[in-house]
């Protein structure tokens, strides 16, 4: 079950229990083709929960950052508003669910999925910090274990700094190691600055069966 009794800290455009409507989702859709199926579901279980809210896919809030927003989620009545950033990392799984048939292919280079997901915190954070009355949430599904399970012994790896398995803290600045090379720095040099302090914690989203099927959710509150 994902993120039972969160209420009170999980606020969706300034009313609604996000980890509710999570729960909600994972009991529809225990899998999904891809990311953007992930996020067309996700928005329309919002929209079913509530249907006035307005939801916008792919957009760019606010012209002065230049970046783009997975999903903005707002409430027209209030003006509070939610900034989701969406990963949907996957391992190999092919099977049928629900009378469908699903196949995963895997997506690999994990450091770079790592640095993405640090990347979509600090974006968010952006965002919140920029538009009064907004808090967001980076929310990454996956099937992959090597994500969320605790390494054994120190992390040396060029990607420790992005590291987001259970228990860790995301903090201050994270960058890459000093092995790194350009390759895996393409478009992803830059030095990550997170202005909060987030603590790691992944979640049961659903089982679907077989030695990579079961897929965990780890979502990282963003306010001011």
């Amino acid at each position: 079950m994902v993120y039972e009794g969160s209420t009170p800290t999980w606020p969706l455009a300034g009313g609604l229990d996000f980890a509710a409507i999570l729960r909600e989702l994972s009991a529809e859709r225990r899998i999904f083709h891809s990311e953007a199926d992930f996020q067309h579901h996700l928005a329309w279980q919002i929209h079913l929960t509530e249907p006035r809210l307005q939801l916008r896919l792919e957009v760019r809030p606010d012209p002065a950052l230049r970046e783009q927003l997975d999903l903005l989620v707002r409430d027209p009545a209030t003006g509070a508003a939610t900034a989701i950033e969406l990963k949907y990392l996957k391992a190999q799984w092919e099977g049928v669910v629900g009378g469908e048939a699903f196949t995963l292919v895997k997506q690999g280079a994990e450091d770079i999925s790592r640095y993405d997901v640090v990347k979509d915190v600090a974006r968010i954070e952006r965002f919140v910090a920029a538009n009064r009355g907004w808090n967001g949430y980076s929310v990454t599904l996956t099937n992959d274990k090597s994500y969320w399970r605790v390494p054994v012994g120190a992390v040396t790896t060029i990607d420790a700094a992005f590291r987001v398995h259970h228990g860790t803290v995301l903090a201050g600045e994270r960058a890459w190691g000093g092995a790194a090379g350009e390759g895996t720095m393409r478009g992803r040099k830059d030095p990550l600055s997170l202005a909060g302090s987030h603590s790691i914690a992944w979640q049961d989203f659903s089982d679907v069966g077989g030695s990579r099927g079961a897929f965990r959710i780890l979502v990282i509150p963003v306010t001011v």
